[in-house]
């Protein structure tokens, strides 16, 4: 039973990863009961994909995509009406001083982006939505990882100097953003006219947290959200062919090599109601010539030192790690928190990602370059009795790990 929904789970991921075509999975036997929904949202390649059993499924289903809508049409960088894209432009017109005027923005950004101010502090900044000047500087915003992750390394752009990352860094404080409520109205604005942000990192897990909100308003029974890897259950999988209900289990892909293209690692069993979330360096990178070597450009960059994930400057020039986060996979309740803590994580040294993850109660899966996979709170067999464990025999990139197991709390 567990083998079963495995496999089409994680058939699942590598529809999704592979970017097949939208009849694989409204063909996926593992959703015979289930009203379906596949869609592109947010103008930016990121894929929606949901599966409804139970309630007014229909409705739920057009209730979602209105949310991706709304949250496009307010956070997105790629429109220039989205209240976010006007917040960054202030301060960049070069033909009047810079004023610090406020934008209007709904409650729920609001709320979102004052949670992200709390996981920012909590994670000493490595979680930062004011990141986006040094994602522009380094070319993986949206713009360059479009243009520069399908090209040769020959004709990526080489990294900016480090004076000049650390000068860009400099502005990338979250410090520098207020937040203001009045009359009813909420608003944001900077004190440092250089100050962009970017809710991308956690928007996709906001939208699957509301989406699950809109499920139980709609008496869902059983549920999965996916945009784009993040993860979001209601209730239990229904088995199509035992007619029952089961938990739930998600493929983890590998992170080597890179692309996604090593299929997944181990399943992972994962509760009622809970949410997955995976931040990494495989899928959303570029490489570019630095000297004889190529240097891997990923799009989660570390505000306190200017540099991407995976790059050091040891004085002369940069280089790659060989220890460092590759992958990390979260399950906790809460996806926005997920996603950020997610991305923070990768960019802790392994060691203070487990403590971490350790004092918050939040379990994982972290892969490291170096070939370690650290287990926190979950086991390798169910055999224990524990509530998270994985099944690995079926996975031949299971084996290139050496497994390490921390519990949590």
């Amino acid at each position: 039973m567990f083998k079963r929904i495995t496999l089409a789970i994680s058939f699942f991921f590598i529809v999704l990863l592979g970017g097949c075509s939208r009849g694989y999975y409204d063909d996926l036997p593992a959703f015979k009961y289930y009203a379906q929904c596949n869609k592109e949202v947010f103008g930016t390649g990121i894929t929606f994909r949901a599966a409804v059993r139970g309630g007014n499924e229909n409705k739920a289903l057009e209730d979602m995509l209105a949310l991706m809508e709304d949250i496009n049409s307010e956070m997105s960088l790629t429109l220039s009406s989205s209240a976010i894209s006007k917040f960054n432009a202030l301060g960049f017109d070069g033909s009047a001083p810079y004023l610090s005027e406020k934008i209007e923005i709904s409650k729920s950004a609001y709320d979102l982006i004052t949670k992200c101010l709390v996981y920012s502090e909590d994670t000493d900044g490595l979680f930062n939505i004011a990141v986006e000047p040094l994602a522009e500087l380094w070319n993986v915003h949206t713009e360059g990882l479009n243009k520069y992750s399908m090209c040769l390394p020959s004709e990526a752009p080489p990294p900016p100097g480090f004076a000049k990352a650390k000068e860009v860094a400099a502005h990338c404080k979250s410090s520098n953003l207020r937040l203001e409520e009045n009359n009813g109205k909420c608003y944001i604005y900077k004190t440092d006219p250089e100050l962009k942000i970017d809710l991308g990192a956690v928007a996709k897990g906001y939208a699957a947290d509301e989406c699950i909100k809109i499920a139980k308003a709609n008496g869902v029974e059983s549920a999965l959200i996916n945009i784009s890897g993040n993860i979001c259950v209601l209730g239990e999988w229904y088995h199509p062919e035992e007619k029952k209900y089961v938990k739930w289990a998600v493929g983890v892909t590998s992170p080597r090599p890179r692309g996604g293209f090593g299929g997944d690692m181990c399943a992972l069993s994962v509760p009622a109601n809970k949410t997955l979330v995976t931040s990494g360096d495989y899928v959303r990178y570029y490489q570019t010539p630095v000297g004889e070597e190529l240097l891997c450009v990923p799009h989660i960059v570390n505000s306190n030192t200017g540099l991407p994930l995976g790059i050091e400057f040891d004085g002369g020039g940069y280089k790659q790690l060989t220890s460092h986060i590759v992958s990390a996979t979260l399950v906790c309740e809460d996806s926005a928190k997920a996603d950020a803590y997610a991305t923070a994580v990768c960019l802790m040294e392994p060691s203070n990602a487990v403590e971490f993850l350790r004092a918050r109660g939040i379990n994982g899966i972290l892969a490291t370059q170096d070939g370690r996979m650290l287990l926190v709170g979950i086991t390798e067999s169910d055999e224990s009795g524990e509530e998270y464990f994985i099944q690995k025999d079926t996975y031949s990139s299971y084996k290139k790990y050496s497994v390490e197991e921390y519990s949590v709390g």
